[in-house]
């Protein structure tokens, strides 16, 4: 575990182990560099040794859960309630949680823009929908911060299909459920009073 309680964190920031710069990524990024940082970030995910507790299974039945997800948001549930019919969906040793934030947020200049990233993440998350579930808030600084569940021990299945996930750091969530990431979860299902982290919440998209 780190400070934050994440045991696992793969990204494609200026750090020593996943450089935007190991793949020449400037403003515009080629269609092959973006398939080499996929795969190496597939490939850094399947070589990581997982925890002997994950057993691997059905795990979370999405669509059960993106019905769960909406009744309770549109009926206002208190996090309480919507976090307790999550808790007693997930098992760590057939599911993950992890969150993802978006590198260049610096070179955000426009909020629809940023919104558009969003959009298109999700469009090109659809085919797998049924294997994963995603939140991404938008937020006043223009950073787009995001929580996702995945029925396996790692993103493995998303970098294959969303090239634009190569844009983000991704960090695990556990994969015990501990009272720090209870927290974050909570955070973000269900922001208080729109903010998220102090920031204020400006779109969400949710796969669904």
């Amino acid at each position: 575990y780190d400070d934050d309680g994440n045991t696992n964190k793969l990204s494609l920031t200026p750090t020593p182990t996943l450089n935007h710069n190991e793949y020449d990524m400037a403003e515009e990024q080629s269609e092959e560099t973006k398939a080499d940082a996929r795969q190496f970030m597939a490939d850094l995910v399947s070589s990581d040794p997982h925890s002997d507790d994950f057993k691997g299974g059905d795990g979370i039945d999405m669509a059960a859960w993106r019905t769960t997800y909406a009744a309770a948001t549109s009926n206002k549930d208190t996090p309480l309630s919507l976090t307790e019919k999550f808790w007693s969906m997930y098992d760590p040793g057939e599911s993950s949680i992890w969150t993802m934030v978006y590198d260049e947020a610096d070179s955000n200049e426009d909020l629809d823009e940023t919104i558009a990233i969003t959009t298109e993440f999700m469009k090109q998350t659809e085919s797998i929908k049924d294997h994963c579930f995603g939140i991404m808030h938008t937020l006043e600084n223009l950073q787009t911060e995001g929580l996702w569940f995945f029925n396996g021990p790692d993103p493995e299945r998303l970098f294959g299909v969303n090239e634009d996930s190569s844009w983000f750091t991704w960090s695990q969530l556990g994969p015990e459920a501990n009272d720090y990431v209870k927290k974050a979860v909570v955070e973000f299902m269900v922001p208080t009073d729109g903010k998220f982290k102090g920031k204020l919440i400006k779109d969400t998209q949710v796969l669904g």
